[in-house]
């Protein structure tokens, strides 16, 4: 009897975790395909603004969230993005360009502006709530460089006023509010290994905050 009850089990998870329609609400959780939310025409337009603190780590090591080590230097900025081109199975590419203000403790006030184009997916719909991935690659200008940013073009003997640019996110959102998204990212500038400034790497932040689709 046990066997039975622990078989039952795994095939009503199996079927409810496999892919399905954005508009199949039959199941409680799957992989959205469409827009899991929006009734009729999906939303193109979305605006992101943002707060965060800048990590001394790498990449890998400000991913982890928990155990990076932050600076008292700040992020602030919004974002404007398009979706152009729904490419299939979830995945949409459209283009972000965005602008912030950075500050802080050890750092002169400086500008950044940004550019580039994203990969996102509808998402993992767990009943009302929707879990979406995306990256945005693109490129990155300052007009002065953080101390984080100054301590590495010394180090490489670059120069970070242009780098490359990647914000990896993951975005939440409830059925109720289908239009607004609670947006973790990363904010990442990048020589690509000497690629863009003779850099390795530039600054990296994590931020936290809110977009609005229309």
């Amino acid at each position: 009897m046990r066997g039975l009850q622990v078989a039952l089990a795994a095939v009503i998870l199996s079927t409810s975790v496999s892919p399905g329609r954005a508009d199949d609400n039959s199941r409680f959780i799957y992989f959205a395909t469409q827009d899991p939310f929006t009734d009729g025409l999906p939303t193109k337009n979305d605006l992101y603004v943002f707060g965060g603190v800048f990590a001394r780590g790498s990449f890998g090591d400000t991913i982890d969230l928990f155990d990076a080590n932050y600076t008292d230097n700040y992020i602030i900025g919004a974002a404007y993005g398009r979706d152009l081109v729904d490419i299939g199975a979830g995945f949409v590419l459209g283009g972000v360009t965005g602008a912030a203000i950075r500050f802080g403790e050890d750092d002169d006030t400086s500008g950044e502006l940004w550019a580039g184009g994203r990969l996102r997916h509808h998402g993992l719909v767990i009943g009302d709530l929707a879990i979406a991935p995306a990256v945005t690659a693109g490129f990155s200008t300052v007009t002065g460089p953080t101390e984080i940013e100054r301590g590495r073009e010394i180090r490489d003997d670059g120069d970070a006023s242009f780098l490359g640019f990647v914000g990896a996110e993951l975005s939440f959102r409830v059925r109720q509010a289908p239009n607004v998204e609670l947006v973790y990212q990363l904010h990442h500038r990048s020589g690509a290994d000497g690629t863009f400034g003779n850099m390795k790497e530039g600054s990296n932040a994590n931020t936290l905050g809110v977009r609005y689709r229309f």
